[in-house]
């Protein structure tokens, strides 16, 4: 593939992928709001609690194939498809197997709550049937991710999330309870499993290559330990508060972490899966992988810092105006998890790096560092509450970027200067983005005294004017030169829609 043509695919991918994220978050803020009045605290840490132990035997029996097929230089085969999808499945299926089988001790494994036990052993072996169903969407996805057709992959995932978003206000209205989180995740997946099947024309067969089977597992393996530990390292915090405070008080602490990965989940990850394939292809070109990072970094910055900074400003309002006073011991710990927010934005891009030029082996040693760290820390955070634990998140956070960053500058041309150089506008403007919001906030407690909804609008309102507005009055050259290639590539797509939309005017 050319440059050129590489470049366009990399960026129309990202593009299609940022909106269908775009529009589901949209709907979930939305689900978010009604759900969290329709059902307690209590249902939503049950179902994390759930997804805890089916999220560790997902990552447990992946093995890494999905990303040994897009990473693989050779061209891909039918038999190479369907021997990922027989060991991918036949791994879920035993694993389901121990999941319903010994549903019991291990929901007494991961809590004491007497209100979680009553539900989890009846939960498991349902929550397990979703590792099952996602066998047949997740091979049709590897190959539209290897083709770098993300067009399609966007589309049925946004299908996918509304599928969700709907059914499970659906089912909470018709009085499921803590069930309804559960049904819309299995029939989301369905749908969206049906629906790439269809598109890629693509059915299971029992077709197993032994030589192919072999070269999958020469890649994954790495990127199994690599998951492990990576799933271990995100979700230790979550394992121990479950363990020792409680169903109620995981659920807090999964809502203030949810909504602090909303710009992970939907930019991050947008982009993240458009670049690791892109990655991959140029793998062996240092270089241009150097300035690919850079103007990378750099764009993942501009948008995801303001967002965090915003939410963690007005956290306390938000959450108490639109979840309910039930809710108000999430604000601290969202603004808290916030910083590690900022941190966590970059990071998958610099496993993608690693792994993409086949440095897979440094990311398992650094999750592996990371996953003891953050046990530790959050040991000594849970005397403090999930307050403690958010603050332990933030300090892990710290220690895996320097740690990240060290094995990125040994192995590859990317410097200390070009990772911190890449983030320095946005952080600037986001601190006096962050100046002028609480300047807005002073004057409206002090002299304009205004209801506190007028607040949760205004304070976001002041900050995003202000941060565009510095984008233009304090010029950055790589910025600018950023924002040129964003009109440059979308220039063929504003005259299209000036064509379609006559009130947007004739192009001159």
């Amino acid at each position: 593939m050319s440059v050129q043509d590489l470049g366009t695919k990399t960026k129309t991918g990202i593009l299609y992928n940022i909106a269908a994220k775009v529009a589901g978050t949209g709907g979930q803020v939305v689900s978010t709001i009604i759900l969290a009045r329709l059902l307690t605290p209590v249902d939503f840490g049950i179902v994390a609690a759930g997804f805890l132990v089916i999220g560790f035997a997902t990552k447990f029996g992946e093995f890494g194939f999905h990303n040994g097929l897009i990473q693989r230089k050779e061209e891909i085969s039918n038999k190479h498809i369907n021997t990922l999808f027989i060991l991918d499945f036949s791994f879920k299926l035993a694993l389901w197997l121990l999941v319903y089988f010994f549903a019991d001790p291990i929901a007494q494994g991961i809590s004491k709550d007497p209100e979680m036990l009553a539900y989890l052993p009846h939960i498991l072996p349902v929550l397990a049937s979703f590792m099952l169903l996602e066998c047949f969407s997740t091979t049709p996805y590897t190959v539209l991710k290897r083709n770098m057709d993300f067009k399609t992959t966007s589309i049925i995932k946004t299908v996918d999330k509304f599928v969700a978003i709907f059914s499970s206000i659906a089912f909470a209205f018709a009085g499921f309870g803590v069930w309804s989180l559960i049904y819309s995740k299995l029939l989301s997946v369905a749908v969206a499993g049906i629906l790439v099947m269809a598109k890629t024309k693509w059915v299971p067969k029992l077709q197993y290559d032994q030589q192919a089977s072999r070269e999958l597992f020469r890649f994954g393996i790495m990127i199994f330990l690599r998951n492990l530990l990576r799933y271990g390292a995100d979700k230790i915090d979550f394992f121990l508060v479950t363990r020792f405070l409680g169903a109620q008080a995981i659920g807090f602490y999964d809502k203030a972490f949810e909504f602090m990965r909303l710009p992970q989940k939907r930019i991050t990850r947008a982009i993240n899966k458009v670049i690791f394939s892109a990655f991959s292809r140029i793998q062996d070109e240092p270089e241009r992988i150097r300035r690919a990072f850079k103007k990378l970094i750099l764009a993942v910055s501009l948008i995801s810092f303001p967002i965090l900074a915003i939410m963690g400003l007005v956290a306390p309002m938000f959450v108490t105006l639109l979840l309910g006073d039930q809710w108000e011991p999430v604000a601290q710990p969202l603004q808290i998890l916030c910083i590690a927010g900022i941190l966590r934005s970059i990071d998958p891009f610099l496993n993608s790096l690693l792994t993409a030029t086949g440095y897979v082996r440094s990311t398992v040693t650094r999750r592996a560092f990371e996953l003891v760290f953050l046990a530790v820390a959050t040991w000594f955070g849970l005397q403090h509450g999930i307050i403690g634990v958010a603050v332990a998140r933030v300090v892990a956070a710290i220690f895996v970027m320097i740690l990240m960053v060290n094995i990125i500058t040994k192995v590859t041309n990317v410097k200390w200067m070009d990772f911190l150089g890449a983030q320095l506008p946005a952080m600037l403007y986001s601190l006096l983005m962050i100046a002028a919001m609480y300047f807005t906030g002073v004057l409206c407690t002090t002299i304009w005294v205004v209801p506190e909804w007028v607040m949760v609008l205004l304070q976001p309102t002041v900050g995003v004017v202000t941060y565009i507005a510095l984008i233009f009055l304090i010029r950055f050259k790589n910025v600018d030169a950023l924002l040129d290639e964003i009109r440059s590539d979308t220039k063929k797509i504003r005259l299209k829609l000036r064509k379609k939309i006559p009130l947007m005017g004739r192009p001159k």
